[in-house]
């Protein structure tokens, strides 16, 4: 016959499973991406003045399907992709751009933390809230609806949905939401990796 403690040690397990599950799904890595089918990537370590953490080029050779969302194609064949995870900051770039070198959007991930795993590889962790920068200067919220049910959920504490909206607010404040900017900061980052 089991006891009691079998059966609170069996739920202890499960809820270490649980959590390690949302733990993962929240988890990004730097230069890949699920959605591709064949690409190259280029991972590298940026250390200049202002400009700290790790960027990644990534080229796009053949997609499953594209993903078009709202009349526009995000991702397809020979689209490229940069991305940065800046050291000491609470998010993480993308910036898409179709087959002609042309940017699509600029994605911020707002992110509880940028990290390297055990065997040094860049990651994130995903705090559910974004945002996009469109190319004509239109700023774009997402995913609040999916913060607000991580937090109703216990996915996330308050003070975490407390932190993505105010990195939120930082992304405004320092004016890193601005197409000039973000084309300024893209270019130098393209040049370092090509």
């Amino acid at each position: 016959m089991m006891g009691w403690s079998f059966f609170r040690n069996v739920q202890l397990i499960e809820n270490i499973r649980f959590i390690e599950v949302i733990f993962m799904a929240r988890r990004k890595y730097i230069g890949s991406n699920d959605r591709f089918k064949a690409f190259s990537s280029k991972i590298i370590r940026v250390d200049e003045k202002n400009l700290k953490g790790y960027a990644a080029l990534i080229k796009i050779e053949e997609i499953s399907a594209p993903l078009i969302i709202g009349g526009t194609c995000l991702y397809d064949n020979g689209y490229s992709q940069i991305n940065f995870l800046p050291d000491g900051e609470f998010w993480y770039l993308s910036a898409i751009y179709n087959e002609n070198g042309n940017v699509i959007e600029w994605y911020f991930d707002i992110t509880e933390k940028n990290a390297l795993d055990e065997e040094g590889n860049p990651y994130c962790e995903d705090l559910f809230l974004d945002v996009a920068l469109m190319p004509d200067g239109e700023i774009k919220v997402l995913d609040e609806e999916e913060i607000k049910d991580a937090l109703d959920n216990g996915s996330i504490t308050p003070q975490q949905f407390a932190m993505a909206y105010g990195v939120l607010n930082n992304l405004y404040e320092k004016k890193i939401l601005n197409v000039e900017y973000m084309e300024t900061f893209c270019s130098r980052l393209r040049l370092l990796l090509e």
